[in-house]
């Protein structure tokens, strides 16, 4: 009986072991490998062998390169106020340092000053947008700079916006010719005739605001001031020499005469209101002489002597 009963108690341990192996395989595999059934042999067309990647697909694709990056649109201004000696002088270093870079002077302006004020010269400058900050910078040595600002202004969106209107502007007048060249009633025609006329109008003042954005975006502007040092007009004329003095004379004269002329024109109006005051009231002194010499003079009353008085002889 004891002999019976040791193979069985052998095959049990066998089939526990087997049990604990059967285990172990069935078990997932760690992190760290790669599951076997991933990669797959398959067969090609031809025979050849070929390997396929089977499972699920990767959760993150693989990497892309960021969009491009839209351009912006910015128009740039910058003002300056400097002062300077002689501010008409400045001005004019200040247009050479323009031209040197392919800008322009659009407008200038010139005060000479007075007793109260300073003299100033100021200039509108337009500068390439890639030359703007090299200007600034040469702009600066000319003088002694009080205050000097710069801004910059994006106008990408108005851009675009302009860009899709003129582009259905466009497409709106290409179809009206179209319908004119197509059309075989009158009433059509003129209808189609005044809707182009509108849409034109409107295109072609599209058209020049998109162009004049696009010069203030390309072109910079740069409004200067110059302004003189002191407080006062030009420098008074210097007489130097016989020849000065006989100038200075002669500009003496002439502006004493100038003076006489100013002062008869601030006069005459009062002269003219006292001529006729004067001949009103010698109008009245006439009239009334004549009055007195044309009445007739009164006769004086007779006198009687006066009664003789007691004594007299």
């Amino acid at each position: 009986m004891t002999k019976i009963k040791r193979p069985i108690a052998v095959a049990a341990a066998g089939i526990s072991m087997l049990g604990i192996v059967a285990g172990c395989a069935g078990q997932s595999p760690s992190a760290s490998e790669a599951p076997a059934s991933e990669v797959m042999p398959t067969t090609a067309p031809g025979g050849a062998a070929m390997d396929t990647v089977a499972g699920p697909a990767p959760q993150f694709g693989p990497p892309q390169a960021p969009p491009p990056v839209a351009k912006r649109d910015v128009v740039k201004t910058a003002s300056m106020t400097i002062t300077v000696a002689d501010p008409s002088a400045a001005a004019d270093k200040a247009a050479v340092i323009v031209e040197r870079v392919d800008g322009r002077v659009d407008s200038r302006s010139e005060d000479a000053g007075s007793g109260t004020g300073r003299a100033v010269t100021s200039v509108a400058l337009r500068v390439p947008v890639a030359k703007l900050d090299e200007v600034v910078r040469e702009l600066k040595t000319l003088g002694i700079v009080e205050n000097a600002t710069t801004s910059a202004d994006d106008v990408t969106a108005q851009r675009v916006d302009m860009d899709a209107r003129i582009k259905a502007l466009q497409t709106s007048v290409d179809r009206l010719l179209a319908i004119m060249r197509d059309a075989t009633d009158s009433e059509a025609l003129i209808a189609a005739e005044s809707a182009l006329s509108q849409r034109q109008a409107e295109l072609d003042s599209l058209r020049a605001q998109r162009d004049q954005l696009g010069d203030q975006i390309a072109y910079s502007t740069v409004d200067v001031s110059f302004y003189a040092e002191e407080v006062g007009g030009p420098a008074p004329k210097e007489y130097q020499g016989f020849v000065g003095q006989i100038e200075r004379g002669w500009d003496a004269m002439v502006a004493m005469a100038a003076g006489a002329v100013l002062l008869v024109g601030l006069l005459l109006p009062w002269l003219a209101v006292l001529a006729v005051v004067g001949l009103v009231i010698y109008g009245l002194v006439r009239w009334a002489r004549s009055r007195a010499a044309a009445s007739p003079a009164p006769t004086p009353a007779p006198q009687t002597p006066p009664p003789p008085q007691d004594g007299d002889g």
